[in-house]
């Protein structure tokens, strides 16, 4: 894996509680938007990650937020 995919599958393992959507998790980790969507696509076929609609902790908007399957 990339250390970016890394990188976003830690951060969405720590933040397991609070859900946050791809701009919001971009900004928290400093990266690029469309780089975590990238690392998404593989997270989601690698490492069991999943995609869910929710409403985003931080900006409140509603998304498709990436998050461990346990916790959709």
């Amino acid at each position: 894996m990339s250390p970016v995919a890394t990188r976003v599958a830690e951060a969405v393992c720590r933040n397991s509680s609070r859900v946050l959507c791809f701009a919001c998790l971009a900004a928290q980790e400093g990266l690029d938007e469309h780089d975590v969507r990238a690392a998404a696509l593989v997270l989601i076929s690698r490492a069991g990650l999943i995609l869910v609609r929710r409403v985003c902790y931080t900006c409140q908007r509603m998304d498709e937020m990436l998050v461990s399957r346990r916790a959709g």
